[in-house]
């Protein structure tokens, strides 16, 4: 019997979601896909997704891939399924035909998150679950080379992670890392400045993000200087830290390789 494998890029709000992947009696981004999938074809159709991603974290751009025993015109099923699932904040962004091949896990190379903060307390409401707002400020700004010299290439992430992750090995390689900030202008005429961490690498350990990401904060808002994160890091000197809160982390790219011919949006 004939099986034809479909890409789909989504994108999702996590705040009213227990996370990406399917649980029992739990709002989930898959379990939400899969059954509007199974409402829409009256058959269950499994979604294999790109990776997870936890309670509260957002995704710009995601991915997983579904197998069909048919083949269907992608723009008729993105509109029923994005009537289902946009008022739980998820939105199917566009569906490619890909080969049998291709794995939306394992033939990813790398993945890419940003996280979003301020330092402004007049951050409009509807931004407060997708903004981290720290009530203190920053009393130093790292330069992009200076955290590419302290984070990037190939390292043993363990004590920037948590523990409970089934990843058999816990050596990564950060790609990049780089602090930016813009001006955001509300909907309701108010400007404010939020920055944003931005961290590609070939794959993530379980929270490492949000570890990287507040133990840097806790140096900007603490310290005037990266020499403690040095010591930290470097010399293995201890540091007590707080998680990055989870609103302000955002997945934005998953990047496949050129054989799998994989159309961003």
């Amino acid at each position: 019997m004939s099986s034809y494998r479909y890409l789909f890029c989504i994108s999702y709000h996590g705040y009213a979601l227990a996370g990406s992947q399917k649980q029992p009696d739990q709002n989930t981004v898959y379990g939400l896909i899969e059954q509007s999938l199974q409402n829409l074809f009256k058959q269950p159709i499994a979604c294999i997704p790109c990776g997870r991603t936890d309670a509260g974290v957002h995704a710009e751009q995601s991915y997983c891939h579904c197998d069909f025993s048919f083949a269907f015109e992608p723009a008729m099923v993105i509109a029923s399924l994005n009537a289902a699932l946009n008022p739980y904040g998820i939105q199917v962004k566009h569906i490619q035909a890909v080969s049998n091949d291709f794995h939306s896990l394992s033939s990813a190379f790398s993945r890419t998150y940003q996280y979003f903060f301020t330092v402004d307390n007049h951050l409009p409401n509807y931004l407060l679950h997708s903004v981290s707002m720290m009530n203190h400020p920053l009393l130093f700004i790292p330069t992009d080379d200076e955290l590419s010299f302290l984070l990037n290439g190939q390292r043993n992430f363990f004590t920037l992670s948590n523990r409970g992750s089934d990843s058999k090995s816990t050596i990564r390689r950060i790609d990049s890392i780089a602090l930016s900030d813009k001006t955001y202008h509300s909907l309701f005429d108010s400007s404010f400045k939020i920055y944003c961490f931005e961290i590609t690498a070939n794959g993530f350990l379980y929270k490492m993000v949000r570890h990287i990401v507040g133990i840097l904060l806790h140096s900007m808002m603490n310290f005037t200087n990266m020499s403690r994160l040095y010591d930290y890091l470097i010399v293995n000197r201890p540091l007590v830290y707080s998680l990055a809160p989870v609103q302000g982390l955002h997945l934005t790219d998953v990047n496949y390789n050129n054989d799998t011919k994989v159309v961003k949006s």
